[in-house]
């Protein structure tokens, strides 16, 4: 079951509360001092966070750790060959 993180309008303090996304309606309408927070701390998947500030490129240690990997245990995968796009990142 998914945590949600509230914050407390009254105590201005964040609750956790583990529940069912079915759940999760009927809680926000019985807990109306209840406010759903969420971190502004950036996703782990991000593109921005993989890349060297200013070029938009994987640093190096992207490169060596991840990419090397996957060239060494997946069998049959074409990263083995150069793992650059044709086409230009977004980030």
């Amino acid at each position: 079951m998914p945590t949600y993180e509230f914050l407390n309008k009254e105590t201005n303090e964040i609750e956790e509360h583990t529940m069912r996304i079915s759940q999760y309606d009927k809680f926000k309408e019985q807990n109306p001092h209840l406010e759903r927070y969420i971190d502004e701390a950036p996703i782990l998947g991000d593109g921005m966070r993989m890349s060297v500030p200013g070029i938009g490129q994987p640093d190096a240690r992207f490169e060596r750790e991840i990419i090397g990997r996957i060239k060494e245990k997946v069998p049959h995968n074409t990263v083995k060959h150069g793992h650059k796009t044709k086409m230009p990142r977004e980030w």
